[in-house]
């Protein structure tokens, strides 16, 4: 037995309650509310309502799996356990005294807990399968499952804005600031993400408003800040990057970031930095305030538009400086742009209309990830293979979320899908 299983067992009642509670001192309980799970400092439930004899007492709860544990987490010396009006315990093995010699009755639980649901908890925290429930995933009723993924969507949005807001704090709510490093950073895809995201920081978006209209001084900005032009070149293209860089470095009296911040091992050549810096540069050059014009956007498809452009020639023909490669039509593909969509637009969008109160706009991100098709990763083909296919870009965001901070954490008791298998006879 776990304490948090313990506290999870009482908090949903699932000890047999056809048998009577009778406490320590011999007097029967009924447990008429088991109280708030309290995740602080201080006694495990509030606001618990029990009925003894005749008198129905409300007030905290403690809970233990030995009674013996009282005086090992020291609550004879701390006052706050001094006012409750039950100690559970798994095991009863030894009295206790409270700080102010309060008395209050002791239930022990042990012989009401049907050791099939200890088995069950056990099996689940010591599987090592993709999912610690894999084997009991595909019982668990749709409409659960889905419900947990609604809670799942919500929360993976939610950390999300938390990071927005920071910046916005940062940056005295300019969203179009914001918004640019939010989408440096998804240009970085997991892999280079921190590092697009400190070129952003390193590179404001201020300076690239003094050169709009030329392209090759913002890629000299991008790939100059980026750590990319302090090496020997004998190609036109980067010896010209090179020289423009070298005088807005020290017009603007630039700091670049360090080249060792980017990733290239196990990246596909398409989504080396270099290429996707050289993609970020067309952005910058061709959207001005584009934050602006994604919220005037009113369907994916005008969304996508505003990524759809070819690189610089050079591109065409090389993955890095200096190195030749086969001649390709390069530009962003749909899958790359409803990444940026998923991951950058939507929970900005989100954000931006709870802030300002603008419900259409919080509609409209949902709505949005409802549309998109659903992602392909490695996580998502371990959910395929329990049988579950998800129908759309927000099942596989509610997916990784799941994955991520529940399954991967071993987070079971706080899972509705981990509840149901527990409950389930």
């Amino acid at each position: 037995m776990r304490e948090k299983l313990f506290q999870f067992i009482w908090q949903f009642r699932l000890y047999d309650q056809t048998k009577p509670l009778i406490t320590i001192d011999n007097q029967e309980i009924f447990v008429l509310h088991p109280g708030k799970l309290n995740r602080d400092a201080g006694p495990d439930f509030f606001e618990a309502k029990i009925k003894i004899n005749q008198t129905t007492w409300v007030g905290n709860i403690e809970l233990h799996l030995k009674s013996s544990d009282w005086n090992k987490h020291l609550h004879q010396e701390n006052n706050a356990y001094s006012n409750l009006i039950l100690h559970v315990v798994y095991t009863y093995d030894e009295d206790i005294q409270t700080f102010s010699h309060s008395i209050f009755p002791t239930l022990e639980l042990k012989d009401h807990v049907d050791l099939m649901l200890l088995h069950k908890y056990e099996s689940l925290m010591n599987n090592q399968q993709f999912i610690p429930c894999a084997s009991a995933f595909e019982q668990v009723p749709l409409f659960i499952i889905q419900q947990q993924l609604d809670r799942m969507l919500a929360e993976r949005l939610e950390e999300k804005v938390q990071h927005i807001q920071t910046r916005l704090i940062q940056y005295n709510n300019n969203w179009q600031d914001v918004f640019y490093i939010l989408l440096a950073r998804g240009f970085g895809l997991h892999i280079n993400q921190d590092a697009f995201e400190m070129l952003a920081l390193q590179t404001p978006l201020s300076l690239f408003a003094k050169y709009k209209n030329n392209l090759l001084k913002i890629e000299a900005l991008l790939f100059g800040q980026a750590g990319f032009l302090n090496d020997y070149f004998d190609e036109p293209y980067p010896i010209l990057l090179q020289k423009e860089y070298a005088h807005l470095k020290e017009l603007h009296k630039l700091t670049p970031i360090a080249k060792e911040q980017w990733k290239f091992l196990r990246l596909r050549p398409a989504n080396f930095p270099l290429i996707r810096i050289a993609e970020f540069a067309q952005v910058l050059y061709l959207s001005s305030h584009l934050f602006s014009k994604v919220l005037e956007a009113k369907t994916i498809k005008e969304i996508e538009k505003l990524f759809q452009f070819a690189v610089s020639d050079y591109w065409l023909s090389h993955y890095t400086f200096q190195e030749k490669s086969i001649e390709r039509n390069l530009s962003l593909g749909n899958s790359f742009i409803h990444t940026i969509i998923i991951n950058t637009i939507i929970p900005s969008l989100f954000i931006y209309g709870r802030l300002h109160g603008k419900e259409q706009h919080c509609n409209r991100a949902l709505d949005m990830l409802k549309e998109l098709k659903p992602e392909k990763n490695s996580i998502l083909q371990g959910f395929q293979r329990l049988n579950f296919t998800p129908q759309h870009a927000a099942d596989t965001q509610a997916l990784l979320q799941l994955k991520k901070q529940y399954c991967d954490k071993k987070r079971c008791l706080d899972c509705s899908i981990g509840y149901r298998i527990l409950k389930r006879e």
